[in-house]
């Protein structure tokens, strides 16, 4: 019997070894990704939940009795169009619904449901639910809370979040809870196992073709690409590996830059889609509001204009517009009846209207791509001469697109009708500008926008 030669050997063992590689990298990768997965969901439902207990007038939700005849009433039914409207933000959302207690410990009561998407079921108003068995719906009532893994009741499997809805004496009276069903987020983990057993495959695949032609000078590119694995396992989906031996390794190696590439993708969608989200909330806000409904659009057209003048890079351009729709999303937390006055504000109201900036920066921090541009958010209503807010900053202490955005924002104030007044004239919020540079408004930021206005007309 002919003996097995020394590359033969060499060709099995390597090969053996990156299909172990392969498997047990990829189950690893694949297992950190369902965990990423499920806490990005969890972070954005919980988000979801926050912002949705923001949407419900608490006074108005305590004058629902929760007996079944309430379902009749006009204000039942109102605070139904509401939640509905909240479960219809995102498509993961499968239904949501407030609940209040009830005298005997860990007994609560459904007020209002949205309905599930398939119309299949939903909670009548007062109906009990036994919360005993589900300690992370608890504590819904002192805090935001999310459930730590699925939970099964008559309804189904659910993931749910949960928030308090507070009344103005700042009561929580009620909570609102969103569920995302199970079965979405099976849909969800088998679309992912899918991409990594094809890529598992396609690895296994290359590994047979290259093992008897490359066993020679291997172990320098296998510890690249290894070392890349390693990486991404670790959560840099920024990696690539470069190999250039032009033969089936620098294929693995491309096959593994086009999964990452693939997952980087995937996660930008998501990312994109969750400030789509927020960005829709932002809408609606100024929507409810004739005199500010479409005041982010332009701010964000004036400021881009402003950054691409002062030379900013085309990366922290797409930064600034995708934060600075976003600078007034604070004013969620705002009190309608503040923010739609006609009169001048208390000092009382001004402390709370001072306080959107903070809010703003708090509902964006959990998004990761937006925490670069934060300071936008949090401090575009502060002042070279300090008397700013929230944190009273002072000339260079105020980022330049901090400083940008104070300038357009302050513009489309001036020039758009308000509650409390009439529109001024284009010339006269220009005067009122140039009067306040390095009082007011960054210099720098001034004599830019001015020029800006002077070669292209504001819409």
């Amino acid at each position: 019997m002919k003996r097995m030669g020394f590359q033969v050997k060499l060709s099995i063992i390597f090969i053996t070894l990156i299909v172990i590689i392969l498997v047990v990298t990829t189950y690893f990768i694949y297992c950190g990704a369902i965990m990423q997965q499920k806490e990005e969901l969890r972070g954005k439902i919980l988000d979801l939940a926050k912002l949705a207990s923001m949407l419900i007038d608490g006074d108005k939700h305590s004058q629902v009795k929760p007996a079944l005849e309430s379902q009749n009433t006009a204000l039942y039914k109102e605070i139904k169009a509401v939640l509905k409207k909240i479960r219809d933000i995102d498509p993961v959302i499968d239904s949501v619904y407030t609940m209040v207690k009830t005298s005997k410990k860990n007994i609560w009561m459904f007020v209002v449901d949205s309905g599930d998407r398939k119309k299949a079921a939903a909670a009548y108003c007062g109906e009990r639910y036994d919360i005993s068995r589900f300690p992370d719906m608890q504590p819904a009532f002192d805090m935001p809370s999310v459930d730590r893994e699925l939970t099964v009741d008559k309804w189904g499997v659910w993931l749910s979040s949960y928030a308090p809805i507070y009344n103005r004496e700042g009561q929580a009276v009620a909570i609102v809870g969103l569920d995302v069903s199970g079965q979405s987020i099976r849909q969800m983990h088998l679309l992912l196992a899918k991409r990594f057993l094809g890529v598992l495959i396609f690895g296994i695949i290359l590994s047979l073709l290259m093992g008897w032609l490359v066993a020679r000078g291997i172990t320098r590119p296998l510890r690249s690409l290894i070392l890349g694995v390693r990486e991404v396992e670790g959560g840099n989906l920024q990696k690539k590996v470069n190999i250039k031996s032009k033969d089936e390794i620098q294929e693995l190696a491309s096959a593994f830059n086009k999964m990452t590439a693939a997952l980087r993708e995937t996660q930008a969608k998501l990312e994109r889609y969750y400030l789509n989200t927020i960005q829709s909330l932002a809408k609606a806000l100024e929507a409810k509001d004739p005199y500010t409904r479409g005041h982010s659009e332009r701010v964000t057209r004036y400021a881009v204009g402003i950054a691409q003048r002062l030379g900013f890079s085309e990366e922290e351009i797409k930064l600034l517009e995708d934060i600075c729709i976003l600078h007034d999303i604070g004013k969620i937390g705002v009190p309608e009846k503040i923010l739609t006055k006609t009169g001048a504000l208390s000092e009382e109201e001004w402390k709370v209207i001072k306080m959107h900036p903070i809010i703003g920066e708090d509902i964006l921090k959990q998004i990761e791509f937006l925490k670069p541009g934060l300071s936008i958010v949090r401090d575009h209503h502060e002042r070279p001469d300090g008397k700013g807010y929230p944190s009273g900053l002072k000339k260079d202490e105020i980022p330049l697109m901090a400083s940008i955005v104070a300038v357009a924002d302050a513009f489309d104030a001036m020039v758009s009708d308000r509650p409390y007044r009439k529109a001024f004239a284009k010339e006269e919020a220009v005067r009122i500008i140039k009067e306040n540079k390095n009082i007011q408004f960054d210099s720098r930021v001034v004599d830019i926008f001015i020029d800006y206005l002077r070669e292209r007309k504001p819409v």
